[in-house]
């Protein structure tokens, strides 16, 4: 191999930045949490294409685990770019049954559950113009829950599954900043299939379309906006069903609260500036989950609240703490509809 295509040649040689920050965190199933998340940010000379590895790891109380690894990598002597992510999980979940309505989806009581998960995804992408990028999308993924739960009879992937799949990514990206854009759009499209006659438990299929748009209203205020739809065809197992909440989509919601055939969502934030390093947020969100075979309006899902920023470093990360708020109840005043939120980088 010559020296041009080896790692030598990629943005993450030499000089980088780095951060490492403790976590805490406390939910019913986990009892205490703690742990770690990090990332390193490397050495670049456009911050539209920077390499970087972000990781995370936590250990609870219960004896859970889970430790997952996201790189990103440009390669400077081509017009490759890789995005990976993965990860194990022996994580607690709930599940609160399939729907957008509590009539439909409620359970008589939640099913607390734990699982063992390996999974795995990989998308080679290639630089068409300077902002269309192509590329191939696998997946892979093996889960098995741990305990006697009882579900629903009708309820796929109680029982162990493995799955990988084969599929494609187009996207676009004209952001100034991969970390803290103030102009620009991105756009991204994923579809996956798995096939039983290639090893898989079940036959299926996964696409997601997103779009987001960044605009400076004056100086450092700026407007964000981001839609996103996935969709789920086949049969699939209810962890893969799409669902949002969480840190990053319609934060005020439990992450799988929600979940069913496709979920739609839009959110949109203002970002504003206070002090040196300190900026601030405001956002809101609406959206909502539905099935192929029983089209059902139900309320939407409305969730917003506010939080800080703190940038890390040049390339504009930003440590991130959010409150926010949602109109449904978790689960029969469960959180009593609030979510706190301690990361970093922004949620889109």
């Amino acid at each position: 191999m010559a020296q041009s295509d080896s790692l030598l040649d990629v943005k993450t040689a030499q000089k980088h930045t780095f951060y490492v920050v403790p976590t805490i965190n406390y939910q019913p199933e986990t009892s205490w949490g703690f742990g770690v998340a990090g990332a390193n940010y490397f050495k670049y000379t456009d911050e539209k294409r920077i390499s970087n590895l972000s990781y995370g790891v936590e250990y609870t109380l219960k004896n859970q685990f889970s430790v997952s690894v996201y790189p990103k990598i440009y390669f400077t002597s081509s017009n490759w770019y890789l995005y990976a992510n993965l990860g194990y999980k022996r994580y607690p979940n709930a599940f609160f049954g399939i729907g957008n309505s509590y009539e439909k989806s409620s359970l008589e009581k939640k099913i607390s559950y734990n699982s063992n998960a390996f999974f795995m995804n990989v998308q080679p992408q290639y630089f068409l113009t300077d902002k269309w990028l192509i590329g191939v999308a696998m997946s892979m993924r093996w889960e098995k829950l741990i305990g006697n739960q009882v579900f629903p009879t009708e309820i796929i992937g109680v029982k162990p599954y493995f799955l990988w799949g084969i599929g494609g990514v187009v996207s676009y990206d004209s952001r100034n900043n991969l970390f803290y854009p103030t102009s620009g759009m991105f756009f991204k499209t994923l579809f996956h299939y798995y096939e039983p006659y290639l090893g898989n438990s079940f036959r299926m299929g996964q696409f997601s379309a997103e779009f987001r748009q960044f605009v400076t209203i004056y100086k450092e205020f700026v407007f964000a906006w981001q839609a996103k739809t996935e969709m789920a065809f086949g049969d699939v197992p209810f962890q893969l069903l799409p669902t949002f909440g969480g840190c990053d989509q319609m934060r005020g919601f439990r992450n799988g609260r929600w979940r069913d055939d496709m979920s739609i969502f839009l959110q949109a934030e203002f970002r504003l500036p206070i002090w040196w390093r300190l900026k601030a947020a405001v956002f809101g969100s609406i959206g909502d989950v539905y099935n192929w075979n029983d089209w059902n309006f139900s309320i939407p899902k409305i969730a917003y609240g506010a939080g800080l920023r703190l940038r890390l470093n040049k390339a504009k990360v930003n440590l991130r703490f959010d409150v926010a708020r949602q109109n449904y109840d978790d689960w029969k005043n469960f959180r009593k509809g609030w979510g706190f939120y301690f990361t970093a980088s922004e949620a889109f």
